[in-house]
């Protein structure tokens, strides 16, 4: 197999602005902007593949993921093609991750809708992360060929190693959007560790308050140093309040770190109904706390949680395995 990639790179200029919020109406959610963010970011996904297919054919095309395709059912009218799903939009935007939906926002959504449904439709297949997505999906667009295919993760990278000696315990975190994906409720439910016993590895580029105990790291995907940091944790936590899937799960369980996440999206398939992972309600605070502190006090709790962890990373999320059955799916989708 050969493959290209083509990416659409960051909003800029023109398009970053068509695709921008409007002050006071996008307050409420009457600026049409997750309308414009849709066209603007699939008439973008229309352009790149329309100069990848006139610069040389092609005999499958995969788009990641479904909402850059919204503009692309005609161009792929004659060739087979793929397209990944993590949740579908009215799902997504329910979570309130950018802002929250009001009575009539779904009303305003329907374009998008409409064009998502035709999408998952024609698809030659859908390609939902886990069996969340997969419900999802089928509820939207019955006639849909969907199958589950989860994102793989390199586990020749994340892997075990052998913790380095030291006083505290470590928990770490990973995430970009440090509230909604449960910063402070974590910090607050370490709150009385910090510093004494406890230390709190925080990898964002969110600014955080100074505190005892805490570092930040401000690090790119697939540095080094990341690797160690799940690897050298006790504990990696994630209390999201808005989720789909989160990949750094997968990564954490890959490297035999123990998890404690929330019950948001398809977190608890991802952490098989809680056998390889700790979960509690996404706010509750109380809950998180009483979490952490089991799992810190608990070194046998840990280990088999860890250990349960990189099996099921094994089973469901190598990325080599994943590969190869992309593969499989489109050399019989190509010979059909």
């Amino acid at each position: 197999m050969e493959a290209r990639f083509a990416t659409l790179g960051p909003l800029r200029g023109a398009a970053r602005a068509a695709a921008g919020g409007v002050p006071l109406l996008g307050n409420l959610d009457l600026d049409l902007q997750r309308l414009r963010w849709h066209a603007v970011q699939s008439a973008r996904a229309r352009r790149v593949l329309r100069a990848e297919l006139a610069a040389s054919p092609v005999d499958v095309v995969h788009v990641h993921s479904h909402t850059i395709a919204l503009a692309l059912p005609r161009e792929l009218a004659r060739i087979p093609w793929f397209v990944s799903i993590d949740a579908t939009i009215e799902s997504w935007e329910g979570m309130g991750v950018w802002r929250q939906m009001r009575p009539y926002s779904r009303a305003l959504l329907a374009p998008s809708l409409t064009r998502e449904r035709r999408v998952l439709g024609s698809a030659t297949a859908v390609l939902a992360w886990t069996d969340w997505a997969k419900r999802q999906v089928e509820a939207i667009c019955p006639e849909a060929r969907v199958a589950v295919h989860a994102p793989g993760v390199d586990l020749s990278r994340f892997q075990p190693a052998v913790r380095r000696p030291r006083e505290a315990l470590r928990v770490l975190f990973v995430g970009g959007r440090f509230e909604q994906k449960g910063g402070f409720d974590l910090l607050a439910a370490l709150e009385r560790s910090l510093g004494r016993g406890v230390e709190l590895d925080l990898v964002t580029a969110a600014r955080v308050p100074a505190r005892p105990g805490v570092r930040v790291h401000r690090l790119g995907y697939g540095d080094p140093q990341l690797v160690d940091l799940f690897q050298q944790a006790d504990v990696f936590c994630l209390p999201t309040h808005a989720d789909t899937f989160g990949v750094v799960l997968a990564e954490a369980m890959g490297t035999a770190t123990p998890v404690v996440s929330t019950t948001v999206g398809a977190i608890p398939e991802v952490l098989d109904g809680g056998n390889a992972g700790l979960l509690v309600e996404p706010r509750d605070r109380v809950g998180l706390q009483a979490a952490l502190e089991r799992l810190l006090g608990d070194e046998d709790l840990r280990r088999r949680l860890g250990e349960r962890g990189r099996a099921w990373c094994e089973q469901r999320f190598d990325a080599r395995k994943q590969a190869a059955t992309l593969v499989d799916r489109m050399r019989a989708a190509v010979s059909a």
